[in-house]
């Protein structure tokens, strides 16, 4: 009864909300992988739109988008909107620090070029990019980035996580992890804060990924400190948004770098996009794709049953070119999820575990798969 209900609430949040204000997977490690050129078909999950336009720099043929919950087709929309009919100054004042005092003349300003539902969508709710709000404060993830930041402030932590971001020593980011963050941070209400089905369904997160990792806390533990640490934040503009609430010109997005906004620009008819589920969109259609970006969405499908995941898989190999390569992230360790017909049509292209935690800069999947069709 749990179980139904928490898929039940999950479902309810992810179809009715917007949930990524932003993409949550590395473009750079995609683009890395994938090897993407001007005779590349894209085949993609919305989510936020950002990484889409990543994917346009390496001068693709084409990019599908496809997302079932249509708030985040309404963000792809407006992106779309802003680099066609405003400007690069329309798009930094609202998607880099995500407030702006001129939201509602520059919405004015583009609001026609935008399809009938963005426009209902936005009319409702353009008031995110206020200085009252804040666009990286509202969807769910932005939620989400609010109860974060709370705890950090309700255990005094928010100095040290600034001067975290900010240091450049690796030995000195790990004396404050170590001694100042640490010791609090995993005390206390704050240990429950990663397996909260409700924390986790704002994130975008079903309970199926929650369950599938058997120490939470210590996976995320491991995880932050080869980020924040290791890694470092400089260039690591996923979780600084989420830290801090705004990107900076030095930390952000491709398309929000004013050297790529006539790129981007020029290369706009290439994207269409759907409200639609992957299985749906890919069998009303003869097209063809060399390219599949699905996010993680597979482990949202092994919560839903096989059913759902054998359909999704065979609508994926009918629309595969040759050799398609197809891209996920997943908490699932191997590939004994994927359907037995699936397994005899693909083989895993080996991704350095290495690479990933040295260069992935979310850092929060245990498993990235890349599989090439193999006919």
């Amino acid at each position: 009864m749990k179980n139904t209900l928490s898929t039940l609430w999950f479902r309810y949040l992810t179809s009715q909300y917007l949930i990524y204000n932003t993409c949550w997977e590395d473009p750079r490690i995609d683009r890395y992988l994938l090897n993407l050129d001007e005779s590349s078909d894209i085949f993609m999950i919305t989510s936020a739109g950002d990484n889409t336009f990543d994917y346009l720099l390496d001068n693709p043929r084409s990019i599908e988008c496809a997302d079932i919950n249509p708030q985040q087709n309404a963000l792809l929309d407006l992106k779309c909107a802003l680099f066609e009919y405003g400007n690069y100054e329309h798009l930094i004042d609202l998607f880099l620090t995500g407030k702006s005092t001129n939201y509602q003349p520059i919405y004015h300003s583009i609001r026609n070029n935008l399809n009938q539902n963005s426009r209902l969508f936005w009319d409702h709710h353009i008031k995110w990019f206020s200085h009252e709000n804040g666009f990286y404060r509202n969807g769910l993830t932005g939620y989400f980035a609010r109860i974060l930041n709370t705890m950090l402030r309700i255990k005094n932590l928010d100095q040290a996580v600034h001067s975290l971001i900010n240091e450049s020593s690796l030995k000195v980011r790990n004396e404050i992890l170590t001694k100042e963050i640490e010791p609090k941070l995993w005390q206390g209400f704050s240990k429950y804060f990663w397996k909260s089905e409700l924390v986790l369904s704002l994130g975008g997160i079903p309970s199926t990924q929650k369950s599938s990792i058997s120490d939470l806390n210590e996976y995320m533990r491991s995880a932050l400190r080869n980020l924040f640490v290791h890694q470092g934040m400089e260039n690591n503009y996923f979780w600084k948004v989420y830290l801090e609430g705004f990107y900076t010109k030095s930390s952000c997005p491709e398309y929000l770098r004013e050297k790529n906004f006539e790129t981007i620009k020029s290369q706009l008819n290439k994207i269409s996009h759907s409200t639609s589920s992957v299985t749906k969109l890919l069998n009303s259609s003869d097209k063809r794709y060399s390219h599949f970006i699905l996010l993680d969405h597979q482990d949202w499908l092994v919560g839903n049953g096989s059913k759902e995941l054998e359909k999704e898989w065979r609508a994926i190999l009918k629309s595969a070119k040759p050799n398609a390569k197809i891209l996920f992230r997943t908490v699932h360790t191997t590939l004994d999820f994927l359907p037995e017909f699936v397994k005899q049509k693909v083989r895993s292209i080996p991704v350095d575990k290495s690479f990933l935690l040295q260069n992935d800069r979310v850092g929060t999947y245990p498993s990235t798969f890349l599989l090439e069709i193999d006919v």
